[in-house]
């Protein structure tokens, strides 16, 4: 069976981790490379060996793509997304889905129409931690949920703020800390917990010079009456490991930097569910994106379209993280609780 050409739309720092992921997945190959910036599409594709597409019409009408993996700045994810579902294309598509709800509505309605596979990049569902703790908590082990938090405090410097201009932008990225940074912990918090029902919430610029945040918090309702806290913050120095929090009524765990750190639960040998082994992380304590999560997304989603199956992260599941960031701006704007819907 002949590999499903993968066309890489974009040229930035999570194209390279693309590449590098798809190269290590069976039954995938990488078409090619385009970006909006010549230059940047030239020298990329010369990085790597790959066809340099000198147009995005020419990436979609190439008969060896059959996915477009999208790795553009947030407001253009559903513009070049309907246009992939136009062409026939399945679609995978770096968090967060675009930067409104209603326009990532829009993509998910056009993929269904369409028949076609669409995932949003979430990767950190795929570590064995994660993994292992969804499954637990699916099978009760925990009991009734009562309370689930996510920490996410890291660091980014002045430089990286100022490397790209669509960075810490209401009207490209869409928001700072939180639809960044924070959202892939907000991701798992919600998939553990079954999803969120209402926030409250405030962010600030306190550090970075940048339109958006830098810091938000958040006190959340879940859907299943559990509460909650959302802490997500590049302004904390030197930064600390990303941590999750669940508590129910037969025990707790927490997250750790990727890891199971801590497994306190009725009945439940500890060594059977905490991590042993190291996660890298910089002098921030904020992790370098590796391949390997995305590799076994990326994996997920060819087998997804082969046997014609849901993808683990599909449009409804990505867009349910980047309706909670929203609600959260929502609240802080308005200074009211906001209902998700």
């Amino acid at each position: 069976m002949a590999a499903l050409g993968v066309a890489i739309i974009g040229a930035g720092m999570v194209a390279n981790t693309h590449v590098t992921a798809l190269q290590g997945v069976e039954g995938a190959r990488i078409a090619g490379v385009y970006s909006r910036e010549p230059a940047a599409t030239a020298a990329f594709a010369a990085k790597y060996g790959l066809r340099a597409f000198g147009s995005y019409d020419e990436a979609l009408a190439d008969e060896g793509t059959d996915i477009i993996s999208i790795c553009l700045p947030p407001a253009l994810h559903t513009e070049f997304g309907l246009r992939a579902a136009a062409a026939g294309k399945h679609l995978i598509v770096e968090k967060p889905m675009d930067i409104s709800v209603a326009r990532a509505g829009e993509l998910i309605a056009a993929y269904r129409a369409a028949r076609l596979k669409l995932a949003v990049i979430f990767q950190n569902r795929f570590t064995p931690a994660a993994q292992r703790v969804k499954k637990a908590l699916d099978a009760g082990l925990l009991g009734g949920l009562i309370l689930g938090d996510v920490y996410v405090k890291w660091y980014r410097s002045p430089e990286y703020y100022a490397g790209k201009a669509w960075r810490g932008t209401w009207g490209v990225e869409g928001g700072g800390a939180l639809i960044n940074q924070a959202i892939h912990t907000i991701d798992l918090l919600q998939w553990f917990m079954g999803g969120a029902k209402s926030v409250a919430g405030l962010t600030r610029a306190l550090v970075h010079t940048i339109e958006t945040e830098d810091l938000g918090v958040a006190a959340v309702e879940y859907l299943s009456g559990a509460l909650g806290v959302i802490e997500g913050s590049t302004a904390v120095t030197p930064g600390y490991k990303e941590r999750i929090e669940i508590h129910g009524t037969k025990g707790s765990l927490t997250l750790q930097g990727g890891l199971v750190t801590e497994w306190r639960v009725e009945g439940c040998r500890p060594e059977d569910y905490l991590d042993t082994v190291k996660v890298s992380y910089g002098e921030t304590n904020s992790p370098a994106i590796a391949d390997v999560n995305h590799r076994a997304q990326f994996a997920d989603f060819v087998a997804a379209v082969r046997e014609d199956r849901e993808p683990l992260v599909t449009g409804e599941e990505g867009i349910k993280s980047l309706a909670i960031v929203l609600a959260i701006y929502q609240s802080s704007r308005t200074g009211q609780r906001v209902t998700l819907t």
